[in-house]
């Protein structure tokens, strides 16, 4: 009888071994878990800034080319503006004199 509860204990014993070594498994996978996560958290993190920041810099960049492009447009417009000033002028010079004087 005494040898069946010798048994007992020492079974007991091992499970209880084991369920502390098990428990002490999962903790330490738990903190290899979380130290991996926040691995891979930063690296997408760093991966998603970069990409960002290109397509910032593209759309930055297509903005500053349409703003050079209008303010080309704008100065063409204007040089054509005072082209056909410059062409009429003399034709109103003359007929805002001969209005006033004639």
């Amino acid at each position: 009888m005494e040898n069946i509860i010798d048994k007992i204990v020492d079974i007991d014993k091992k499970a209880l071994d084991i369920k502390t070594m098990t428990e002490k498994m999962i903790n330490e996978n738990g903190k290899k878990l979380n130290k991996k996560l926040i691995e891979i958290e930063q690296k997408e993190l760093t991966k998603a800034k970069e990409i960002g920041n290109k397509k910032y810099n593209k759309l930055l960049k297509q903005g500053e080319n349409k703003c050079n492009e209008i303010k080309l447009m704008t100065k063409n417009e204007c040089e054509n503006l005072e082209k056909d000033f410059l062409k009429i002028h003399k034709k109103l010079e003359k007929e805002i004199f001969n209005e006033l004087f004639i």
